[in-house]
């Protein structure tokens, strides 16, 4: 493993020891490294934090691409609603930008998630089929961060099953 992966693995680790982003010295200290060692390979605060985010999205990528291929973007996408310490380390650092600034998200979360609907409307046949996917899967992602709680897997495929179906027709 390379000195950025074991810099990012300890942020995750720090986080879900500490439940809050550590300083840089505390990342140092954690991988042996002095502070100017983390920042030889991240030269600054914002250069960390968008590598904790980028890591978090190319997981979902890898994950989303890998569906595409040969399963199901739809169940995969509510399937990764259970958030895992990368996950945790990135919504902290989303958060921790947005306080103060009303900028929105970094563009490569706006990417990624066009990249995440159109793979999920190309099976669901339906743009906005495709967004509801996403939203509930955001949804669930965000109550197991509350809650602790990762959704069922019983409830994941009740919710693939219904999203994955054509319209239904109101009762009259």
């Amino acid at each position: 493993m390379d000195q950025r992966e074991r810099i990012l693995d300890a942020i995750q680790d720090l986080i879900s020891s500490a439940g809050k982003l550590p300083s840089i010295l505390e990342i140092a200290q954690e991988v042996g490294l002095t502070k100017q060692g983390v920042l030889h390979y991240f030269p600054t605060r914002a250069a960390l934090d968008a590598a904790v985010v980028l890591r978090a999205l190319a997981k979902v990528d890898a994950a989303m691409g890998e569906a595409a291929a040969g399963g199901s973007p739809t169940a995969t996408y509510l399937r990764l609603s259970s958030p895992d310490g990368g996950d945790r380390a990135a919504v902290m650092v989303l958060a921790a930008a947005f306080r103060g600034r009303s900028t929105g998200l970094p563009p490569e979360v706006g990417r990624a998630i066009a990249r995440w609907e159109a793979l999920i409307a190309d099976e669901v046949g339906d743009p906005v089929r495709a967004e509801v996917v996403r939203l509930a899967g955001d949804g669930l992602f965000g109550e197991a961060l509350v809650t602790g709680a990762p959704p069922t897997a019983e409830r994941i495929e009740r919710l693939v099953t219904h999203l994955r179906a054509g319209p239904t027709r109101r009762r009259t």
